[in-house]
């Protein structure tokens, strides 16, 4: 039996985003600029993720329940996982990350494998920072980490404040 990746598409503040996967769970969450529509028959596991990231959005959610499925080395799988622990509202900084992995001189390999994230926003790569606490690198572009953090700060505090 052959499993076929299918995607739907979720317009939020930020621009698109494009949820791809299938029956077992979420492979990728894509920024896109345009609608990249969706296909012909979209898998619960894809519905589910755009109704959780439809809430998180709104403020209505802070953690999410999905089954993800993304592909990497054994390394950059570790990395993601680690993402995954970083409470909602708060940031860590790449050195945070080796630090908990027990890879304190694999920073910049940290780094590395958080801009190879495939799943924005769920494996939230946008809470990590530098160590001098300012904004580094973000795939999905530094004005939509920034507008995530202040997003999350928002609902977190019960007020916008500015972290940068």
């Amino acid at each position: 039996m052959s499993i076929l990746l299918s995607h739907t598409s979720l317009l939020t503040p930020i621009d698109w985003l494009r949820i791809e996967g299938d029956d077992l769970g979420i492979t990728a969450v894509k920024f896109m600029s345009e609608n990249p529509g969706e296909s012909e028959e979209v898998p619960a596991a894809l519905v589910h993720a755009q109704e959780q990231l439809e809430e998180y959005f709104s403020g209505k959610r802070q953690h999410f329940e999905l089954s993800l499925r993304p592909t990497g080395t054994d390394f950059q799988r570790m990395v993601w996982n680690a993402l995954q622990g970083i409470p909602f509202g708060q940031t860590q900084s790449y050195g945070d990350i080796a630090s908990l992995l027990k890879k304190e001189k694999a920073v910049r390999a940290v780094g590395a494998a958080n801009g190879q994230n495939p799943i924005a926003v769920i494996v939230p790569c946008h809470r990590v920072i530098g160590a001098n606490g300012q904004l580094t690198g973000y795939a999905g572009e530094l004005w939509r980490k920034k507008w995530l953090l202040a997003h999350e700060a928002s609902f977190k505090y019960g007020k916008q404040q500015s972290l940068f």
